[in-house]
């Protein structure tokens, strides 16, 4: 969506920093972040480098609050859709639909870009814990055991992680039997009623 109107008779278009910012964790769907340039940037927006510079200082500025963006509008928002659920259960559920509704891509090409970038591995580090934190308080409050509860919350995760990397990807029905089967006999949640 458009958050500037479009100069007429004028293929460029203006674009706010959000646009730009959603535009490159796209490109990440795709592309390695070597790849993810302000050219193609530009080019995939059909925006002129001085609007690019406009929103940001260069490159780096640019990755690091893209980053911030994946944090804050990735993690920190389903988790606060999640928290509208009124129990642990119901949670868990809304942040599991949540992660799925989520495009695979972007989450991919960052964890490999974090093995070689001390600043994506620093936002990694950050969403994973947070990630797993929220988990933990969710098991912890169903199963009232925290260390059963932070062993589950590193498996659940671990199973969001894997089902992402693994080629290919574990989705649709069966994603959904796999998570079923860890909510019901390891996790030991009941079902909620629909």
């Amino acid at each position: 969506m458009l958050r500037e109107s479009q100069k007429k008779g004028d293929k460029k278009v203006r674009r706010s920093a959000v646009d730009l910012l959603d535009a490159g964790l796209n490109l990440l769907a795709e592309h390695s972040i070597q790849q993810l340039t302000i050219d193609a940037l530009c080019k995939k927006l059909h925006v002129t480098k001085g609007s690019f510079y406009h929103h940001f200082k260069g490159r780096e500025d640019y990755l690091e609050r893209m980053l911030d963006h994946w944090v804050s509008d990735w993690t920190v928002e389903s988790m606060r859709q999640a928290d509208t659920a009124a129990s642990p259960v119901e949670r868990f559920d809304a942040i599991v639909e949540s992660s799925n509704n989520l495009p695979h891509g972007p989450e991919t090409s960052i964890r490999a870009w974090a093995q070689r970038d001390a600043l994506a591995l620093h936002f990694l580090e950050k969403v994973d814990s947070m990630r797993m934190d929220y988990l933990f308080d969710i098991f912890n409050e169903v199963s009232g055991d925290s260390k059963r509860a932070r062993l589950l919350s590193r498996i659940g995760y671990s199973l969001f992680v894997g089902t992402r990397m693994i080629a290919p990807a574990i989705v649709g029905d069966e994603r959904d039997a796999l998570i079923k089967l860890m909510k019901n006999e390891l996790y030991k949640m009941p079902e909620t009623r629909t």
